[in-house]
């Protein structure tokens, strides 16, 4: 699964990577993204790629309430479940990141690992969102990160890790005309050869903790 990550790099080298891309609002470096926060999401209508800020945790626009969240979706069922399948064929997204995080169970105690790219570039997860409208009209979206098998090399840390597009199939998965079968094709797990992972404190146990310390090995 995912259930941290952090995005560290400015506006400007976001926009350079998905160019050319309408940047929609302001947000700061996040070092510890949890879910339900509000985060940049890349997504392509008709007008273009746009960055937007949607809540982590999807809710199917179909729910009634609030409460059926979703941070994660198994990528190899994705096209059955009744909760992802419209989203699957026409909401799909891009979620900027440049590091996400996985613990490792050691006892009574897990330890945290920070997982990056080896030269510690920006990325993209494959991603699902929704609009959502509550029973008294306010409009929220919300998106869900889909995740596969690990890798050979992350498989020691846990079984599952987020899929990860290719910058070069970026538009592929965006696309509004892709067929199911081409964007389900972009759903493997990312090489092994490509990630470095090392510990960090357990500070980032808490969400409340977003500060660039809390990333360093120990």
């Amino acid at each position: 699964m995912c259930g941290r990550y952090t995005l560290t790099k400015p506006a400007t080298t976001i926009a350079s990577h998905f160019g050319p891309i309408h940047l929609n609002f302001k947000f700061p470096p996040y070092y510890n993204i949890a879910p339900s926060m509000a985060c940049p999401v890349v997504i392509d209508p008709a007008g273009g790629k746009q960055l937007m800020s949607m809540n982590w945790g999807l809710i199917p626009a179909w729910a009634k309430d609030d409460k059926m969240k979703f941070i994660n979706a198994r990528s190899e069922s994705v096209h059955e479940k009744p909760s992802f399948k419209n989203s699957l064929k026409n909401q799909r997204c891009l979620i900027p990141a440049d590091g996400f995080l996985e613990w490792q169970g050691m006892g009574k105690e897990k330890q945290p690992y920070y997982i990056q790219l080896k030269d510690q570039a920006l990325f993209a997860f494959a991603g699902l969102w929704s609009a959502w409208k509550s029973p008294d009209g306010q409009s929220l979206n919300t998106y869900t990160i889909l995740t596969t098998s690990a890798n050979e090399k992350l498989s020691s840390l846990h079984a599952r890790m987020p899929v990860i597009v290719p910058p070069g199939q970026y538009n592929k998965w965006l696309a509004p005309d892709s067929s199911l079968t081409a964007v389900r094709e972009l759903l493997t797990p990312f090489p092994s050869e490509e990630f470095d992972y090392y510990p960090v404190s357990k500070e980032v146990n808490s969400p409340k903790n977003n500060r660039p310390e809390i990333l360093q090995p120990v």
